[in-house]
C-alpha cells in the first residue's frame, strides 16, 4: 500500500457512512410521512363512518315517519265523511228549528 492508501480508504468509508446516514434519514422521513398520511386517512374514515351512521339514522327516522299516498287518501276520506256528517246534522237542526218556528 502506498502512503495515501489508508487515508483514501478512511475517506471513502467516511463518505459511504455519510451517504448511508443520508439515505437512512430520507427513509425515516418518508416513513414518518406515510404514518402521518395513515393517521389522516383513519381520521377521515372515522368521520365518514359517523356521517354514514347519522345519515342512516335520518333515513330510518324518515322511513318510520313517512306519509304514503294511501295514508293521505284514507285521511281525506275520513275528513270528507266527518264533514258530511256535520252537514247532515246541521241540516237536521235547521229543519227542526224551521218546523218549531213555523208552528
Amino acid at each position: 500500500m502506498t502512503e495515501d492508501g489508508p487515508f483514501t480508504l478512511e475517506l471513502a468509508l467516511a463518505e459511504l457512512r455519510r451517504d448511508l446516514d443520508v439515505q437512512i434519514a430520507n427513509l425515516e422521513g418518508q416513513f414518518a410521512l406515510l404514518l402521518q398520511r395513515i393517521e389522516l386517512h383513519e381520521q377521515q374514515a372515522r368521520g365518514h363512518i359517523r356521517h354514514i351512521a347519522d345519515l342512516d339514522d335520518r333515513i330510518t327516522s324518515a322511513e318510520r315517519n313517512q306519509v304514503t299516498h294511501a295514508y293521505l287518501d284514507k285521511r281525506f276520506r275520513h275528513t270528507m265523511t266527518l264533514l258530511s256528517l256535520l252537514a247532515a246534522t246541521a241540516s237536521v237542526v235547521v229543519a227542526l228549528v224551521t218546523t218549531l218556528l213555523s208552528t
